[in-house]
């Protein structure tokens, strides 16, 4: 455990906040921990499920804790196919590349000191294919990525094609409270990039342009 708490604390650049064993706790920026309960199912015991954006893993190793029979979690091989804005592209490529993190090495950290049965896919949501998770999956966990992405709609499309008939497309994203409120029933959304410290963020919707996202691609 002495070992596991020093790599975690060498580790340069921890997203989610994880429970680790022996009490070890990643230094996530992003602390999903009390939310989890509440966002998932008590038992997905006979369901298969993928976690689209993985990053760290946080909510792959959710759903496996949930009993799921299968977890897929899908992120991208390296940082230069993100879609990150496009005046900030190069600042957050040549940050990525001087803080030596090597993508996906948090997830696989996290996965061998929990023991995980998870799998790892490389790729972009963009070409999501059920073959890419050996057929189609009845849970596609969509966690805060849709802000991140050029094409949300698109990359709705490509998860929704991965789902089976009857499958369940779990959205947990940012939102606008400012737009909700304004604009109740009209779809809107803030485009960030020309906004002072934005580094990542392409959107920021309302509730509304949510659902119009989830429903211009058949989820409901």
């Amino acid at each position: 455990m002495d070992d596991l708490a020093q790599r975690v604390a060498d580790h340069p650049g921890w997203y989610h906040a994880l429970d680790l064993p022996g009490g070890v706790e990643t230094p996530g920026y992003c602390d999903l921990r009390p939310f989890a309960p509440t966002a998932l199912p008590v038992s997905l015991a006979g369901r298969r499920c993928l976690d689209v954006g993985t990053f760290d893993g946080f909510w792959a190793f959710a759903m496996e804790a949930c009993a799921a029979d299968e977890v897929y979690a899908l992120d991208l091989p390296d940082g230069t196919q993100a879609d990150w804005p496009p005046n900030t592209r190069e600042e957050n490529l040549r940050a990525s590349r001087d803080s030596g993190l090597e993508w996906g090495s948090g997830f696989k950290m996290a996965h061998a000191a929990l023991g995980s049965q998870v799998k790892r896919i490389e790729g972009n949501v963009y070409d999501l294919t059920p073959e890419w998770t050996g057929g189609p999956v009845d849970l596609v966990l969509c966690g805060t990525i849709l802000q991140h992405l050029r094409d949300p709609t698109g990359a709705l499309e490509r998860m929704y094609a991965t789902l089976r008939p009857g499958g369940t497309l779990l959205m947990i994203e940012a939102y606008s409270v400012q737009l909700t409120r304004t604009h109740r029933k009209l779809p809107v959304a803030e485009y960030r990039p020309p906004a002072p410290g934005t580094q990542f963020t392409m959107w920021v919707p309302n509730n509304a342009l949510l659902r119009v996202w989830a429903t211009t691609d058949g989820i409901f």
